[in-house]
């Protein structure tokens, strides 16, 4: 059995809210205070773009895109992020998991495969794209996760290497927000949900949980399942 991974589902959180609480978890799991802890959520509206900004990769202006757009420190490019989207962001010392940046992305990957194999979906990689495709391999291939991450060296003597933010799963997020911007900046491909391919309307919290099992899995940990209301909460509101 793997080392321990703490597991806790926060309901509907706002962007900035949650990007704060993994900065304050991320320091806590360098200074060993906490073990390895997984958030699963969902946003409000609102666009994100890597560190490089959205650049040519709107498709309307700013002001027009009718949602927040926020500019982050993962890497990867533009995104939607809102209701009926299942967002996974892991707090996980790489250093002590012995992994690569390489090989934690792909656990992210094969997470994803496994859960959505669970509605009926085949879905896979793609060479030199980061995230999980559904239909056929290449260009006819249909967005269904995207996958920005940061590993950073929070201040502290520890060595750990710590990530932040994480995938994100299409369930039943209404897909035409997608439409104003070009996806991950990759312009000549769609994108796809469960709800989409499947015909099937899960619930988020129900993905949920069949995503913490294959992240588990992926990672090599011991999943154990906590209340939010049993996380450190810094300035987080009650889900």
């Amino acid at each position: 059995m793997g080392a321990l991974c703490d597991f806790a589902w926060l309901g509907r959180v706002e962007y900035l809210e949650a990007w704060e609480y993994q900065r304050e978890l991320a320091r806590r799991r360098a200074r060993g205070e906490i073990p390895d802890t997984i958030l699963l959520l969902e946003h409000p509206p609102v666009f994100t773009t890597g560190r490089r900004g959205p650049g040519a990769n709107l498709r309307l202006p700013e002001e027009a895109l009718g949602a927040p757009l926020i500019e982050t420190d993962r890497g990867g490019d533009i995104t939607f992020h809102g209701p009926g989207q299942l967002i996974a962001y892991p707090i996980v010392d790489l250093r002590a998991a012995a992994l690569s940046v390489v090989t934690y992305v792909r656990a992210l990957e094969e997470a994803v495969v496994r859960t959505v194999r669970t509605y009926g979906i085949e879905a896979h990689t793609e060479c030199g794209l980061t995230g999980v495709w559904a239909g056929e391999t290449g260009s006819s291939a249909e967005k269904i996760a995207a996958i920005g991450v940061r590993v950073g060296k929070p201040a502290g003597p520890s060595g750990a290497w710590v990530t932040t933010h994480g995938l994100a799963l299409n369930v039943t997020v209404d897909l035409e927000w997608f439409g104003r911007i070009v996806p991950c900046g990759i312009g000549d491909r769609g994108v796809a949900s469960i709800e989409s391919l499947s015909g099937q309307s899960p619930r988020l919290e129900d993905v949920a949980q069949v995503l913490r099992e294959a992240l588990g899995d992926a990672l090599g940990r011991e999943v154990r399942v906590l209340e939010s209301s049993a996380l450190p909460r810094r300035g987080m509101p009650a889900p």
